[in-house]
């Protein structure tokens, strides 16, 4: 039985209507993108882009003279070697730029050529049908674990909405990747069963940052979070908040919320009173319907300390 392919692959005499995509996923893989504190789905879903990209370029290329009537082999290695030439390309050009090159986005780059062989390449319906369905296997496993980041961004962050205004609990699988540094952790816990372990070191600054949540503070007195120093030694640490505003500025000292904590052994019980953040920027006051970033950081240790961060939460 023929293999029907969608109807946009079925344009082998009528390329040029794909060209004009295939153009612009080349742009767009060197120039734009999200930022940093850009949704979490939203920049899954842009990397996904290069498992699209090298899936239209494949079928542009292998449904060309003289490989689109080339063997199922020929075709199969010339298609994965221009996937990892060009993906390897891609993301050296990347880097050299300045950009992030990134392993993930070479093996999306591989999974795209594979998954234009499988499906869609003109000899995918003369192949033996053990070898058709392994090769079929074998490219739908590749798209499961490459849209598995994007299913655990969309799960988390549907969960953040859902647990707010509780910000962190560390209950569920995916919620350090609220946070740029830390690990969830067992070992102790203030409430259920899990926090987040910090580990600091002599750097500068050192220490954590939520910056994926809900933004809208509007309506909330304090924000409250348990602090564990497992040590005997007290700790001083530093806890700073930001809204959009300041990103768009200098982002001086003077226009974000700062506040010394002094963590002595055991749990601590730390509260911020929102009131007090609002009013910390000098000549404004602070949005607190567009809260970016909470840090907490530890400045010049003289050696290593390890904290635990749990029920950090809206009252």
């Amino acid at each position: 039985m023929a293999l029907r392919l969608p109807r946009i692959f079925r344009l082998t005499g009528n390329r040029w209507v794909l060209w004009p995509p295939a153009i612009a996923l080349a742009v767009l893989l060197f120039v734009g993108g999200p930022g940093y504190r850009s949704p979490r789905s939203l920049s899954a879903a842009w990397d996904l882009g290069h498992l699209v990209a090298f899936s239209l370029w494949s079928y542009l290329l292998v449904t060309r003279n003289p490989l689109k009537d080339a063997t199922p082999a020929r075709q199969w290695g010339t298609i994965l070697a221009f996937s990892f030439v060009a993906g390897a390309a891609t993301e050296g050009i990347q880097w050299v730029s300045g950009g992030d090159a990134s392993l993930d986005d070479f093996l999306r780059d591989a999974c795209g050529g594979v998954l234009t062989l499988s499906w869609f390449a003109p000899s995918a319906h003369i192949l033996p049908r053990w070898v058709r369905r392994t090769a079929r296997g074998l490219a739908a496993t590749l798209l499961l674990i490459a849209c598995l980041p994007l299913a655990a961004a969309l799960s988390d962050e549907a969960i953040a909405r859902v647990q707010f205004p509780v910000l962190s609990d560390f209950e569920t699988p995916f919620e350090t990747s609220r946070w740029d540094g830390g690990a969830r952790d067992t070992s102790f816990a203030f409430h259920g069963k899990a926090s987040l372990r910090v580990d600091m070191d002599t750097s500068l600054y050192s220490g954590i940052a939520l910056v994926h949540f809900p933004r809208d503070w509007k309506g909330y007195g304090t924000l409250n979070m348990e602090v564990l120093n497992p040590s005997s030694e007290e700790i001083d640490i530093t806890c700073r908040i930001h809204d959009r505003q300041h990103e768009k500025g200098d982002q001086r000292y003077e226009d974000r919320f700062n506040k010394g904590f002094l963590l002595r052994p055991g749990w601590n019980d730390l509260r911020i009173d929102l009131g007090e953040v609002a009013r910390a920027p000098v000549g404004r006051s602070m949005d607190l319907r567009e809260i970016r970033v909470v840090g907490i950081f530890a400045t010049g240790l003289t050696a290593p300390r390890t904290i635990y961060v749990d029920h950090v939460r809206l009252q």
